[in-house]
């Protein structure tokens, strides 16, 4: 259905999901003007309203970690249920641009807040390519804090959300291994130290244990995948309150991609070696009181391997790394909007938030996969979908 603009909307009959742990399950009517939640009352009948007949309302999901580079990818991860994204990585620019187009009121989507690149030694070639000034790293690797500095710099101008650094190599090609640092903690260092001038949070791309250590210490916002991390770096991440973004979704299309060529069965190997100690880092994680939040990893595209998961998949794969389904959905929720920065607007359902919201069929801590197929969106007080009949 085409979007509903500017009109008050009411909503009756609502069994809401309290992701901030204040309240238990309440039911409730819910009103919107404009952007924003204006208040909350007891439920009962309301002429006018959006009747959920009891159904689950929670807030919109935000995917802390994802890759959407097109508006139809956008639209998807709209229709998702999702309100909000973190794009991590860029190709030519095209989720920042993806960025603006939604901005601008030109296509449907969620919020997005885009680093425009993913600052590592090898730059590559659409980074490049985007940033020719940086020419000389097409055949050589970014090294030294300087030189580094002035990179992230060039992206703070061209317009990015956050800066994504590299601490370790790719788990996902199969000639890079995941275990490697990259970046070192001086070179981190002087990123965060760029970013906070400009307000901006630093997300570090690391799986192995050194680049985390390095990462953590160099002062990142958030640390992406953390797959070998130790115990002591987990003591350090608690202490210094790095969040965890821990992308398990994201393994199970990893471990069996398409096809059945040397890459693709290279693949399927890391990942089956790669799932214990990601699912006991997040154990262990959630035991100590590190902030997990969600983050798919994946490009809502159409037809590579990262299209098949969504915040419902990320949510059954924290649950089966320990956490509690409602932990898990706090985890795609409030905590990733603590990760991005914006908990005081959105992540959780309040007056005086902004109306990124969605409504489920089923108690979604009984049954997470009723997260797979929302049944109402409203995303910034606009209704986007609704399916009750």
């Amino acid at each position: 259905m085409a979007p509903v603009h500017g009109a008050d909307i009411w909503l009756s009959n609502a069994r809401l999901l309290d992701v901030t742990g204040r309240s238990d399950v309440r039911d409730v009517n819910l009103h919107i003007s404009g952007r924003r939640i204006l208040e909350i009352t007891a439920a009962g009948p309301r002429p006018g309203a959006i009747d959920l007949k009891g159904a689950f309302l929670l807030p919109g999901f935000i995917d802390a970690h994802a890759h959407i580079e097109d508006p139809a990818s956008a639209q998807r991860a709209l229709l998702s249920g999702v309100t909000t994204a973190r794009l991590l990585g860029d190709v030519n620019l095209k989720g920042l641009a993806t960025r603006d187009l939604i901005k601008q009121g030109n296509t449907p989507g969620p919020e997005l807040l885009a680093s425009a690149g993913h600052v590592r030694p090898e730059l590559g070639e659409s980074f490049v390519l985007s940033f020719p000034q940086f020419g000389r790293y097409l055949h050589a690797p970014l090294k030294g804090e300087d030189n580094v500095r002035e990179v992230v710099r060039a992206v703070i101008v061209r317009g990015a959300d956050v800066i994504k650094v590299g601490a370790s190599e790719r788990a996902g090609l199969a000639r890079t291994d995941p275990r490697k640092a990259e970046l070192s903690y001086g070179e981190i260092r002087a990123a965060v130290r760029e970013a906070e001038k400009h307000g901006l949070f630093v997300a570090a791309h690391s799986h192995g244990a050194n680049g985390v250590n390095a990462a953590v210490r160099a002062g990142v916002r958030s640390i992406e995948h953390g797959t070998y991390v130790d115990d002591g770096t987990l003591a350090l991440m608690k202490k210094q309150g790095t969040y965890f973004v821990p992308t398990l979704a994201i393994m199970s299309p990893l471990g069996d991609p398409t096809g059945n060529d040397a890459e693709s069965v290279t693949l399927q190997l890391r990942t089956h070696h790669m799932m214990k100690p990601l699912r006991d880092a997040v154990r262990k994680a959630q035991a100590m009181g590190i902030v997990i939040a969600g983050g798919t990893d994946g490009s809502y595209g159409d037809g590579d391997d990262s299209a098949r998961v969504r915040p419902g998949s990320e949510v059954e794969a924290l649950v089966a790394s320990g956490l509690t389904p409602m932990q898990a959905i706090t985890a795609v929720t409030l905590n990733s909007a603590r990760v991005l920065g914006i908990e005081a607007r959105t992540g959780s359902v309040a007056a005086g938030l902004e109306a990124d919201l969605l409504v489920v069929a089923r108690d979604p801590r009984e049954d997470t996969s009723t997260l797979f197929e929302p049944m109402l969106i409203i995303n910034n007080g606009e209704l986007v979908l609704n399916r009750l009949y």
